[in-house]
C-alpha cells in the first residue's frame, strides 16, 4: 500500500491539536502503517487496540504530544 500525506494538512492539524509538526507527521505515518497492517478503529474494541499499539510505537520513538 501507499501512504500519501498533504504537507499543508499536516501543518494545519499540528497547529489545531497543539502538536509539533514532527509529532503530527509521525502520528499520521504510524497510524497509516497500522491501517496497512490491518488495524482499524471503526469499533470501540478495535479502536482501543489500535490506539494502544500506536501510542506504544510513538513512545518508543520518544515522540509525545
Amino acid at each position: 500500500g501507499d501512504i500519501v500525506l498533504c504537507r499543508d494538512k499536516v501543518l494545519e492539524q499540528a497547529e489545531c491539536y497543539g502538536h509539533s509538526v514532527k509529532r503530527e507527521f509521525s502520528f499520521l505515518i504510524v497510524h497509516s502503517l497500522l491501517h496497512l497492517f490491518g488495524y482499524d478503529h471503526m469499533e470501540d474494541d478495535e479502536r482501543k487496540v489500535m490506539e494502544d499499539v500506536q501510542n506504544n510505537i510513538l513512545n518508543i520513538l520518544h515522540i509525545t504530544r
